[in-house]
This record gives C-alpha cells, sequence and structure tokens, in this order.
C-alpha cells in the first residue's frame, strides 16, 4: 500500500452512518487511503467511491484516477473485519472503531485510534477500558447488570466530528 500521508482504516461494522461523511471528509484531508471494512456492503460509500472516481477522471483527463477510498467486504465471522483491519493498518495510519479489544490491537501496532464518541484510545487508558468492558460482561452474564448503550445524539456527532479534525490536525503536522 502507498502511504501518501497516512491512511484511514475504518471498523465500518461498528460507524455509525451518520459518521461517514464526516470520515470521507478527513480522508481527503489526510491524502491517503481511506479503506472501510466490513462484513456487508456500504451503500453510500459504494456511491461515494463511484462518484468520487468519475469527479477525479473528468478533472484530470486521466481514465486510470481512482477515488482514495476503498470498501472491503469481509466475510460473515467472529473478528473477520477486524483482522483485516489489523492486517492492513501501518504505524502511524488513523483507525476508527467502536470495539474496544480492535482498539488495543491496533495500538499495539503504532496506530492512532479514536471511537465513535469523540474520544480517543491511548496506551494509558485503553487496560482500564478492556477491564471495564469484562467486568460489564461478567455482571450481564450472571444477569445482574444489562449496560444499553445510549442513543446517538448531535451533539455526539458534533463530538466525533471536532475530535477527528483535533487528530487529523495533530497527524497532519506530524507528517
Amino acid at each position: 500500500m502507498i502511504k501518501t500521508m497516512f491512511n484511514i482504516f475504518v471498523d465500518a461494522d461498528s460507524i455509525p452512518k451518520a459518521l461517514r461523511p464526516i470520515i470521507l471528509r478527513a480522508s481527503n484531508r489526510s491524502g491517503g487511503l481511506c479503506v472501510f471494512v466490513a462484513d456487508r456492503s456500504l451503500p453510500d460509500i459504494a456511491s461515494f467511491i463511484n462518484t468520487d472516481t468519475h469527479e477525479k477522471r473528468v478533472a484530470s483527463g486521466d481514465k486510470t484516477v481512482k477515488s482514495n477510498v476503498r470498501m472491503i467486504v469481509v466475510k460473515t465471522g467472529e473478528n473477520s473485519a477486524d483482522n483485516t483491519l489489523v492486517d492492513m493498518a501501518e504505524e502511524g495510519s488513523l483507525c476508527i472503531t467502536h470495539d474496544i479489544p480492535l482498539a488495543s490491537r491496533l495500538l499495539e501496532k503504532g496506530c492512532v485510534v479514536v471511537d465513535d464518541r469523540g474520544s480517543e484510545y491511548k496506551k494509558e487508558n485503553i487496560k482500564s477500558l478492556l477491564m471495564g468492558r469484562e467486568v460489564n460482561n461478567t455482571l450481564r452474564e450472571a444477569g445482574i447488570f444489562s449496560e444499553q448503550q445510549k442513543s446517538r445524539t448531535s451533539n455526539n456527532v458534533k463530538d466525533f466530528a471536532d475530535n477527528l479534525d483535533r487528530v487529523l490536525t495533530r497527524m497532519l503536522k506530524l507528517s
């Protein structure tokens, strides 16, 4: 994979549709590849890739030019998208996921990882997040605790966009 500035990898199984346009705009700023990985095709991403490719070909007059956005559809299976993301991501890549164990694996590779709520996973906080997740799973299995994820609000979308912009700006300065 050719690295222009840095690449963006998206765990598309866990990213809400409302955040995808924000990620697509960020990919244009990064100058690198933006790869969405899921176990199903995402029509909005496929449509963007077709439109973007067409616009770039018209603007350049070069029929071989392609969008810098890719959609990879993996076979349905436990961790199939996660494993693909970990295999593809390189040190210095920006990765977006809601999946804490996946975030941990990506941090180990030296990636910058953000979630879909406006937070950044860090080496300093990932162990406590993993432990909290494990405790919640144990309590749920015992029937003691039933954690419900809060509904997404426009504030969450704004928090995500603001944080992604901060992280992107920081990464572009370092490139």
